[in-house]
């Protein structure tokens, strides 16, 4: 290992397309089921439930942010492999399409008969949206944030 690299953990981020991220970090934070698990070179091997919600990398004065949704990940001494259904940087985020999904997923649950079988679908779309929506109001582009403000006041009237 480099001496440059003897303090870093590898972080790599694969989903079922493509691989997302691969690089040396300080550190990252991902999101699990019990809250936030940071993870630093030398952590012990655990492996992890990863729940939708924003992962941060660290690297130096750095960081970089990105929504993660339902996964895992393994991690050792000097290597973290997120395996995860999708990730996406901010910028990457169809803020409309995130919006309306929230609505759209609560409105059925609303409605839904008792016992109906698509509820955990459609809970777990709504914990995705909610990611998104939350990556947004922390780093999205000023025009993404603008965009999540009218479409909810458009929603509030």
């Amino acid at each position: 290992m480099a001496e440059e690299q003897r303090h870093k953990t590898n972080l790599v981020v694969v989903t079922p397309y493509d691989e997302f991220f691969e690089g040396y970090i300080d550190s990252v934070t991902l999101p699990s089921h019990d809250g936030k698990v940071g993870v630093m070179a030398g952590h012990m091997p655990l492996v992890l439930a990863i729940f939708p919600g924003v992962a941060t990398i660290k690297n130096g004065k750095e960081e970089k942010h990105f929504v993660l949704s339902e996964g895992y990940a393994e991690i050792a001494q000097h290597l973290t492999m997120v395996v995860c259904n999708s990730a996406e940087w901010p910028e990457d985020i169809d803020v409309k399409r995130a919006y309306q999904t929230l609505i759209d997923r609560t409105k059925k649950i609303k409605e839904a008969p008792k016992g109906t079988y698509k509820i955990k679908d459609w809970q777990e779309a709504i914990n995705r949206a909610k990611a998104r929506i939350h990556l947004i109001e922390l780093c999205g582009s000023e025009e993404q944030k603008a965009l999540l403000e009218k479409l909810r006041a458009k929603e509030d009237n």
